[in-house]
């Protein structure tokens, strides 16, 4: 067997037939949880190793960093030396600026990164919220390639309603861009806008990009926007390759700019372009993936995961949303599993901090994605003051490995040392001569690494695309917030329908809904009506569960949930893995502890975990011995309902 083939075990057909296919432009539509990173990055891998493509020439263009990182990461752990080139749309245009700059000799532009704070200092009559309304109308208005004499119309047509009047941000957004001007500013629009306008008009300068980066690979292509369409198309020569992987179901930012027309019509804007379905779903047990599809009206995927337990919908009593779900959190927190295997997810950020008192009133340690942001942390923020801005990248990083200055930083403070020093490393594979100026400024943009610690992530149903949780809490399923008060076209609906979507399909083995029928507002105490999708996770017979009552949580929030004793419901399991053991310790020649020990035998018939992963975070288990006994140890504790 070839190396290449080796990269095809344990593949699907369906994925099997997306990683070989030598089609192109080619279209991998990969619904939730159906493996589309382990598909994207065997695809490098194979064609790479079967000499149809050239690494070296990779451009993968992400929608954060963290994907990046990982679809670099995951190709270099199979086997391909080269460096794959990985980077947002940002990113990678403003790499290729610079490059262009360079070339011509021209003085590079100041790159403006916050463009809120520069509205704000324009208009300092204006109180945050109006200065964040006129930040995301310009930017809707850029991403749609809408300029400001055209804006009025543009947003009648697509209802958009902003705070100060179309009037009022048609202006201000005009001399915005005069400002920009007068002053040789760029903010991240205009790097995208100047990347197009550039391979346009530069037209040896752009093949010679279409040559570098002749290999396109598009993920999450249902969030692309007509300005970075532009881009790609203007990256796509008669040479290139391009495979674009994407989900209509889980197209969520319509509101930010994001034309998922540009997926559901694919043939159109890319003519010629063959597609391949990736439907199969390896996250979610089924029980999840049926309420999944009834929120869309759709068949459910097929699941890989065996049965488990079906969603609980509670209908909470006034104002005790939090304290439920407290308590909830807690009777799920098993023996042995760590805090981070639950979520809370609520349609916005406001309804977070209550969550957040209740969970750490009970004991429950929570953290927030987009908290403690990298480059916010002291520890990043003294590493930053002591490199040179204009120092080269690669420099910096080779005196930073020969010194000595971190020993003094705690565990947790020192791996974020290490996250960071890791994201300039792989900066370097996109932009080689890189400055410290330069990475810093693109990680601005899009810096959402968070802290490492084990605790219940709070986080809205926008922020968890893309991650996934052993057990999900999805709050305040009310119409007003699900959907969300202010979509009021069909559109705008449809896109909070499938927002619940992507919400409920981060849950791998648990899914628990709440929802509050009333709640005080303004000090009085009014009614809510169910969001209209409720039924979907009570599925056609089942009922609301109810709440516990009020006394039972005020008794039990902040102490300690009595144990239940599971010893006669998972006896048969515990005996199954018992035979097991005394089987694998005969032909080990070893005594049966040290295969596992009785506690650990314990802990996998009380977790019963779905994937080596799980497997692999069961003390006493750990990654070696998951990979070794892992599909057996699976298959003997499943069958415990």
């Amino acid at each position: 067997m070839s190396e290449s083939d080796g990269l095809l075990d344990g593949l699907t057909a369906e994925q099997r037939d997306a990683v070989t296919t030598a089609a192109s432009p080619l279209c991998i539509i990969a619904g939730a949880g159906s493996g589309k990173t382990r598909v994207l990055t065997r695809r490098i891998a194979w064609h790479a190793m079967e000499g149809g493509i050239d690494p070296r020439r990779v451009l993968a263009l992400t929608f954060t960093r963290r994907a990046a990182a990982e679809l670099r990461n995951r190709t270099r752990r199979l086997g391909i030396r080269e460096e794959v080139a990985a980077g947002t749309f940002h990113s990678a245009a403003l790499a290729i600026l610079r490059r262009f700059w360079d070339h011509t000799g021209r003085r590079h532009p100041t790159l403006l990164d916050r463009r809120l704070s520069f509205l704000a200092a324009q208009h300092p009559k204006l109180d945050r919220s109006a200065v964040a309304d006129l930040d995301a109308e310009i930017g809707w208005a850029r991403a749609r390639l809408i300029n400001p004499e055209d804006y009025c119309d543009a947003a009648a047509a697509a209802r958009r309603r902003p705070s100060r009047g179309a009037e009022f941000v048609a202006r201000a957004y005009a001399e915005y861009g005069d400002t920009k001007r007068l002053r040789r500013l760029i903010d991240f629009d205009d790097v995208l806008a100047l990347c197009h306008a550039t391979m346009q008009r530069e037209t040896a300068f752009a093949d010679a990009q279409r040559w570098r980066h002749r290999h396109l690979f598009v993920d999450e292509f249902q969030d692309v926007n007509p300005l970075q369409f532009a881009v790609l198309r203007s990256l796509f020569g008669p040479d290139s390759t391009l495979v674009v992987v994407g989900d209509p179901d889980q197209a969520i930012y319509g509101w930010n700019g994001a034309e998922p027309e540009f997926l559901d019509d694919i043939d159109r804007h890319l003519p010629g372009t063959a597609v391949v379905h990736l439907r199969t779903n390896f996250r979610s047990t089924p029980e999840i993936l049926a309420a999944a599809g009834r929120i869309l009206d759709k068949e459910p995927q097929p699941a890989a995961r065996f049965r488990g337990d079906p969603p609980t919908l509670t209908a909470a009593e006034a104002d005790r949303e939090p304290a439920a779900v407290a308590l909830a959190v807690r009777a799920r927190h098993k023996p042995g599993a760590p805090w981070r295997h639950q979520a809370v997810l609520a349609r916005t950020n406001a309804q977070l901090p209550a969550f957040r008192v209740a969970l750490e009133a009970a004991g429950i340690p929570t953290r927030s994605r987009g908290e403690g942001a990298l480059l916010r942390r002291p520890e990043i923020m003294d590493l930053v003051d002591r490199w040179p801005k204009t120092g080269i990248l690669a420099a910096v990083l080779a005196d930073e490995r020969s010194a000595d200055g971190h020993r003094e930083l705690d565990e947790e403070r020192m791996a974020m040392v290490d996250a960071f020093l890791a994201m300039a490393r792989d900066h370097l594979a996109l932009e080689p001569d890189a400055t410290v100026d330069d990475f810093v400024s693109a990680l601005r943009f899009d810096d959402r690494v968070g802290t490492a610690t084990d605790a219940v992530e709070l986080a809205t149903f926008h922020s968890a695309k893309g991650l996934e949780w052993p057990i999900v809490h999805l709050v305040g399923l009310e119409d007003g917030l699900v959907p969300i008060s202010f979509a009021r076209t069909r559109a705008a609906r449809d896109e909070e329908r499938r927002l619940l979507y992507v919400a409920t399909t981060r849950a791998e083995r648990e899914l628990h809904v709440t929802w509050c029928p009333q709640r005080t507002v303004g000090g009085s105490l009014q009614r809510r009506p169910p969001s209209p999708w409720l039924d979907a996770f009570a599925g056609p017979d089942a009922e609301p569960v109810a709440s516990p009552p009020v006394g039972v949580l005020r008794e039990h929030v902040g102490e300690e949930t009595p144990d239940i004793d599971l010893t006669d419901l998972i006896a048969p399991v515990v005996a199954s893995l018992e035979e097991w053991r005394t089987a694998a310790a005969r032909a080990a020649k070893v005594a049966p502890g040290a295969v596992l020990s009785d506690d650990t035998l314990r802990r996998i018939a009380e977790l019963r975990p779905g994937s080596l992963t799980e497997l692999a975070d069961v003390p006493g288990v750990g990654g070696a011995k998951a990979r070794r006994f892992g599909p057996r140890l699976l298959e003997i504790s499943a069958p415990l309902e």
